[in-house]
């Protein structure tokens, strides 16, 4: 029988040991060694802890008192313990029960100078203030054992690549120079990371790689001090220095501190993250940064991307960075590390059989943290009929593979609040502390319990110790089913309370990266006022990367202040940072009906060669909120002209293009199939599959109204349409909003409104739920009518509409009129719900319903 070995040891006397059973009781119970709790029966105890417990432990947790130095069952443990400290064997943390000093005194016995000796060795690290507070010391004791969640599977050994890297950044006929800078790029999961500091450990065999994440919008001192933060651990004091430095060169400062990195034995990694989409290129400054670096005996820097290094930024920093990619992995290669991840992860690994195998290896399609994640999930399941919920079918593409694992394993948090706490917390403030997540979410099981099931699902990752994030695999898809009211409610107050609550600074590590989470969650909860000690932090960066976000989550009110803030600090940054800039500021400004301020980032962006094509777009945008499709339709054509080859732009341009044509009077059905096929061909998704979908439903039941006849397999090709759509791994409301329109079409209200019940039910967001007001008051039912009206008064409580009430008011103006003149309610009462809106506009909509036929 296997010996259970603990990984944290607890040195306490008898007198304190109710204190370390209140601590021990908020941990895993395999995961402390308390001798009142974990003790062996009928055992020699003190044999038991010097042969077995002690030594096979990787944590030491001292219960420092004057009881202790009284224990002689503590003398001993502590003096062993004081060997394997020297060994660094043992990570300790002395926790202070009383006031007792941590040096010998005269007012303590000459035979007690042994055992504050030993102490000694565990002073460097973590101690707590005098009298910790119990709370305190779980604090502290779930930050010293959080190693124990650093993922130990098998890793997949790939020298081809280590020795592929080292030709590749070994200088041209220089075998002991190399280059100063390397670009790591490939897919998430496929091991990009593991390689750079596996091919770093023939050099630095010792040496850390400090991680970073930069995008777009990042600025050179934002850098620096996050270097300073997590490469040498500055103290606030010297963050709060270097924040009021200035310097005279901002990127010759960068190279320099990752010169000291180097000096220290370590190395830097720069993954390329992202605000929305990974496409935008880093900033141009960043090649400053690496012409600065000199070719030494060994690299400095490693940026880490999904996009290949731009060829103008190679030529630009030719002779100081050399470029890697690294691929999906072989199946058959796949194949082997499986059996290696089974072996590990399950207790029973004979049940697997090859098909099971073959079908977990082709689900990951060549990425690895997919197939571990797998692995782990599978070998916890005992009837492998399960499977089919877990996967999508063989072959399904990678995207839909991934829909399917997210889709089931949020449905394994159904009953874990804590967890889906966690996960909406860091869908908003990521990376995260793992105190900061312990203080916001106030979960009932211990903190580690938490991530660590999220750990398991793969749903979260463990960026650096005590560091959290969500996992790429969620980048986009945190499950609407996750985002519920009663979570969102919480999620608002709960970024506001962590914006509140100082800082509690136990170690001075990750810093800089607290205080900008703060800011982070600040900006988004609407917060203009911030601490002074966080304040002083604020940059157009923090503006930018919180603007966005807001924008795309539609709380447009909120996001045009902030990207107004950058847009007017846009000389901050460089040109392709300012490009997006101006681009979000167009559209936020367009969303608000702020056509001036659109205006005038179209013209920015259209005196430039550079940026005509987008130019072309953002002026569709424009005429398009205007009402006016026609020279839309022109500006959209325009746009798809100027962006051919751009593929992520053309799929942005064909659906506003297609949406706008069949807005028109008599729609170009034919031009419109055209180019939703395109979009079908260029991505198959929902958007694309559901642009198709409708061009065949209105061409089939407006094609003859409007002189615009359907080909005689219409019905056939809607069909197949509609089939695709329904089909498809993601496709949430879009197959019933489909069927809502149909069932309009053919004359059927009640199963319209059936459909579009079950569309806002798969998808609450609030224009979806206007769409259904829309078509309940088009109904022409007056108590339908009466329904409409009473549910959008509601509506005006509701925080998902309160974010956006100045965006959507406009139209859920005109859905309440057309309700009011349904039920025959006075039109007055629009004025009491329209407040906010000009006395013009709502005049202007009393008068158009009045003239308008029931």
């Amino acid at each position: 029988m296997i010996e259970k070995a603990f990984p944290i040891f607890f040195s306490v006397s008898s007198a304190d040991i109710e204190f370390s059973e209140k601590i021990w009781e908020q941990f895993p119970d395999d995961w402390i060694y308390l001798y009142s709790k974990t003790g062996e029966e009928a055992a020699n105890m003190w044999d038991e802890i010097s042969e077995q417990e002690l030594p096979r432990a990787k944590i030491l947790v001292i219960f420092w008192s004057r009881k202790y130095l009284e224990a002689q069952g503590c003398i001993r443990e502590i003096k062993q313990a004081a060997d394997l400290l020297k060994k660094k064997l043992l990570r300790p943390l002395v926790l202070r029960l009383d006031d007792t000093p941590l040096g010998w005194t005269k007012d303590f016995a000459e035979n007690t100078k042994e055992v504050f000796d030993s102490l000694k060795m565990a002073l460097d690290y973590r101690t707590s203030s005098e009298n910790v507070s119990i709370r305190h010391a779980v604090e502290l004791v779930a930050r010293v054992s959080e190693p124990l969640l650093a993922s130990d599977h098998p890793r997949l050994p790939r020298p081809e690549l280590i020795q592929s890297m080292r030709t590749s950044l070994q200088l041209p006929n220089n075998r002991f120079r190399f280059f100063p800078a390397a670009w790591v790029s490939g897919f998430n999961g496929v091991g990009r990371e593991t390689i750079v500091r596996e091919y770093n450990r023939d050099f630095v065999p010792n040496g850390h790689g400090i991680t970073i994440e930069v995008n777009e919008a990042t600025l050179p001192k934002q850098l620096i001090l996050r270097i300073e933060s997590e490469g040498f651990g500055v103290s606030q004091q010297r963050l709060e220095e270097l924040q009021a430095m200035t310097f005279e060169s901002e990127t010759r400062a960068v190279s320099d501190t990752i010169g000291r990195l180097v000096e220290a034995g370590n190395y830097l990694i720069l993954r390329h993250g992202r605000i929305v989409e990974e496409r935008v290129e880093l900033p141009e400054w960043l090649d400053d940064v690496v012409n600065a670096l000199e070719p030494a005996t060994r690299s400095k820097l490693f940026i880490i991307s999904q996009m290949p290094l731009p060829s103008e930024r190679r030529v630009r920093c030719r002779e100081r960075i050399e470029t890697q990619r690294v691929p999906t992995i072989d199946s058959g290669v796949l194949r082997t590390y499986c059996y290696q991840l089974i072996a590990h992860f399950d207790n029973y690994p004979e049940r697997w059989t090859d098909d099971v195998v073959d079908q977990i290896v082709s689900a990951a399609s060549g990425n690895i943290g997919f197939l571990v994640s797998l692995v782990r999930i599978a070998s916890r399941i005992e009837d492998f009929d399960q499977l089919n919920a877990l996967i999508a079918a063989e072959g399904a593409p990678m995207a839909e593979q991934m829909a399917v694992y997210v889709r089931w394993a949020f449905t394994e948090l159904a009953a874990f609040p804590d967890e889906q706490r966690t996960l909406i917390f860091l869908n908003d403030v990521t990376p995260c502390d793992t105190s900061d997540l312990e203080r916001i979410v106030k979960p009932g099981r211990p903190m580690l319990r938490v991530l660590g099931k999220l750990l398991e699902l793969g749903l979260v990752e463990r960026e650096a110790e005590n560091l959290y994030r969500l996992t790429p695999l969620l980048a986009t898809k945190l499950n609407r089913e996750l985002l519920r009211p009663e979570l969102l409610d919480w999620q608002r107050k709960a970024l506001i309370e962590f914006v509140q609550n100082p800082i509690e600074f136990e170690t001075p590590d990750h810093e800089f990266l607290r205080i900008e989470s703060r800011i982070q969650a600040a900006l988004i909860s609407g917060k203009e006022q911030l601490p002074d000690n966080i304040a002083r932090y604020v940059s157009a960066a923090h503006w930018f990367q919180a603007g966005i976000r807001l924008y795309h989550a539609n709380r447009h009110d909120a996001a045009n202040w902030l990207l107004k803030q950058a847009f007017e600090h846009r000389h901050e940054f460089v040109q392709s940072t300012r490009v997006e800039i101006i681009r979000y500021y167009c559209l936020s400004a367009t969303r608000l009906r702020d056509y001036p301020e659109a205006q005038k980032c179209i013209e920015l962006l259209g005196n430039d060669y550079r940026t005509n094509a987008m130019a072309a777009f953002l002026r569709g945008n424009l005429y398009e909120s205007k009402g006016e499709y026609t020279q839309a339709i022109e500006c959209y054509e325009q746009a798809l002209d100027l962006n051919q080859g751009r593929n992520s732009r053309l799929e942005h341009t064909y659906r506003p293009l297609i949406a706008t044509i069949l807005r028109t009077q008599r729609p170009d059905f034919r031009k419109a199939e055209g180019y939703a096929l395109a979009h079908v061909h260029l991505r198959r998704t929902i958007f694309s599959l559901m642009s198709l979908a409708r061009v065949y439903l209105h061409w089939k039941y407006r094609g003859a109204e409007v002189g615009r006849d359907a080909p005689t397999d219409i019905d056939q090709r809607y069909g197949n349409a509609l089939n695709d759509l329904a089909n498809h791994p993601g496709v949430d409301s879009a197959h019933f909003e489909i069927c809502a329109e149909e069932a309009e079409f053919n004359g059927n209200p009640t199963g319209a409104l059936t459909y579009m019940d079950q569309a806002v039910a798969a998808d609450p967001r609030p224009l979806l739920r206007n769409e259904r007001w829309k078509m309940m008051a088009r109904l022409g039912d007056q108590q339908i009518a009466k329904q409409v009206i009473q549910e959008m008064d509601q509506a005006k409580a509701n925080k998902d509409f309160a974010g956006n009430w100045n965006v959507l008011l406009p139209m859920l103006a005109k859905t309440y009129a057309r309700a009011l003149k349904m039920a025959g309610e006075p039109m007055g009462r629009l004025n009491q719900f329209a407040l906010g809106l000009p006395d013009a506009e709502v005049g202007s909509i009393i008068a158009k319903m009045r003239s308008q036929r029931r």
